[in-house]
């Protein structure tokens, strides 16, 4: 009946249910990454890397709003561009029956705001020589 007490109990609360939300969200997006990635036989530094990028994604809170399929797509493809793997943004698209320009937005938006470096397709090729 303390008045005083109820705030406490009340903020307490709120920050375990979103500690407890931002866990499972990690985990869902590792189960995920795992899931898709397997479909397209990517190694597992390549599925430890892409669950990387997904803990920075959901660290600054760029999942919000956004589909939870189309965020691990792109991080995904992100690997997959800076690993230099051969594919492609369109089959990421074609698992997820999703439109690839759609993919496409949020790949540029995520690689945008973390800053990482995607080479282009054909630049790839061209470190290699």
């Amino acid at each position: 009946m303390c008045p005083e007490k109820a705030p406490l109990l009340g903020s307490g609360f709120h920050t375990s249910i979103g500690k407890e939300s931002r866990a499972q969200t990690l985990q869902n997006g590792k189960r995920q990454i795992h899931q898709l990635g397997s479909q397209l036989q990517l190694n597992q530094h390549c599925l430890d890397t892409a669950f990387n990028f997904f803990k920075m994604v959901v660290s600054k809170q760029l999942t919000r709003g956004r589909k939870m399929a189309h965020v691990i797509a792109a991080c995904l493809y992100m690997v997959c561009r800076t690993e230099g793997t051969p594919h492609m943004l369109l089959d990421l698209s074609d698992l997820l029956q999703v439109n690839v320009y759609i993919l496409g937005k949020t790949f540029l938006l995520l690689s945008r705001e973390l800053y990482i470096n995607a080479p282009a397709i054909g630049e790839i090729k061209t470190h290699e020589r």
